[in-house]
């Protein structure tokens, strides 16, 4: 994931956001930690982690906005 940094040696993996800091821990071999203001919110696997990183990170994607919007503008039509 881009922004999202890994290390074996350093066990934290940061990504500053707007509103707060998310931070994957690895536990051991297997486990992984997602924690949101030093606050562990969520314990599984490095992919799952990575699954809950995408979504509590915001999302700045104009695009994305702006086609909702024309979409709703044809519904509501």
């Amino acid at each position: 994931m881009p922004g999202v940094l890994y290390g074996r040696n350093a066990d934290l993996t940061a990504m500053k956001t707007a509103k707060e800091n998310i931070v994957i821990v690895r536990l051991d071999d297997r486990r992984y930690a997602v924690a949101v203001d030093g606050v562990a919110r969520y314990v599984g696997t490095e992919e799952e982690c990575q699954r809950r990183v995408a979504i509590l990170a915001p999302k700045n994607d104009r695009a994305a906005q702006d086609e909702a919007l024309a979409r709703l503008g044809r519904l509501l039509r």
